[in-house]
């Protein structure tokens, strides 16, 4: 078993924790940049750069004009950050994929022995059917 650095917050689940000793550093990395592209701070980062890039662009602010209408650099820029981010998503969704398998799988091995032990004590209180047909014939009268 390799050893890595310590994990990101509490990971309480055995199934958490298998994942992420086991986790190589690409796939750490591609779960840290997939929560990043998946928060409001990274979103208010990109349109706050964006808005600044056009203001400097379009209306040439600080006597800069490095990217005129149509703005093609900032559409390569774009186009480049997207080429990698999809990919990384999508290992990080296949990662939580794993991971959510892993755990249904944990969940439903301990629901069978929890229903294993729950069998075993009411079979231990269990009373034999006669003994409550007996117990109601004294307490209620016949009816016939």
């Amino acid at each position: 078993m390799r050893k890595h650095h310590a994990p990101p917050g509490p990971l309480f689940s055995p199934v958490n924790i298998h994942h992420y000793e086991h986790a190589t550093l690409g796939e750490r990395a591609a779960d840290r940049v997939a929560a990043g592209f998946g928060s409001w701070r990274y979103l208010g980062y990109q349109t706050a750069g964006v808005t600044v890039w056009l203001a400097i662009n379009a209306v040439g602010l600080f006597a800069l004009h490095w990217d005129p209408y149509p703005f093609i650099l900032l559409n390569l820029i774009f186009s480049t950050q997207a080429s990698y981010a999809a990919p990384l998503i999508l290992l990080a969704q296949n990662r939580q994929a794993d991971r959510d398998r892993m755990k249904a799988e944990h969940d439903y091995r301990v629901n069978e022995r929890a229903e294993a032990k729950i069998d075993l004590l009411l079979s231990q209180f269990k009373v034999p059917q006669d003994v409550i047909d007996a117990a109601l014939r004294r307490v209620e009268p016949d009816v016939s």
